[in-house]
């Protein structure tokens, strides 16, 4: 199956069976909502992330899959710094939901979400998801790719002088044409 018809095949079934069940269950879906939530179900990044670690010391780690959820929203929406992923987060119970959180209180502070992007980037995971959906969706495909460079190049030298027929040369010329 080709990655174009897998792809209408997902939008098919988003579009009919997952939006109408979210939205039943949180509510309305505004269309970046909707975007988020397409995103979240193809990538399912939870399956990329180790599993939560019995028997360690210490406070026990937040969900790192609604972490992970999280900066996917922060990257679908274009936010730029995780200050505004978290007031996102804490004014909007439609995207605190798709993360994950149920409660205002749920929602961990600035310095844990900088703590676990700072443990996905050092574990690579946004690499190791898009490798995964690249294998999975052009596995038995080749794919053709054709750059083009627009930059302009400069020239190195100068370009080298004409040189000019004589006198004699010009007048020749003139009564011979």
């Amino acid at each position: 199956m080709s990655p174009n018809s897998k792809l209408s095949g997902f939008w098919i079934n988003c579009q009919r069976e997952l939006f109408p069940w979210v939205e039943e269950t949180i509510g309305p879906l505004e269309g970046r909502h909707k975007k988020l939530l397409s995103v979240l179900e193809m990538v399912r990044v939870e399956y990329f992330l180790p599993s939560a670690q019995d028997g360690i010391p210490g406070r026990p780690l937040k969900s790192r899959a609604a972490l992970a959820r999280a900066l996917l929203a922060k990257m679908v929406f274009n936010m730029d710094t995780t200050r505004a992923l978290v007031e996102r987060l804490r004014s909007e119970p439609t995207l605190r939901r798709l993360g994950g959180w149920h409660r205002l209180e749920d929602v961990p502070s600035e310095a844990t979400f900088s703590r676990a992007f700072r443990e996905f980037s050092e574990a690579d995971l946004p690499t190791r998801v898009h490798e995964a959906l690249i294998k999975e969706g052009y596995s038995e495909q080749l794919v053709g790719h054709l750059s083009r460079d627009s930059t302009a190049i400069v020239a190195q030298e100068d370009p080298v002088p004409q040189k000019k027929a004589s006198r004699r040369v010009q007048i020749i010329a003139s009564y011979q044409g």
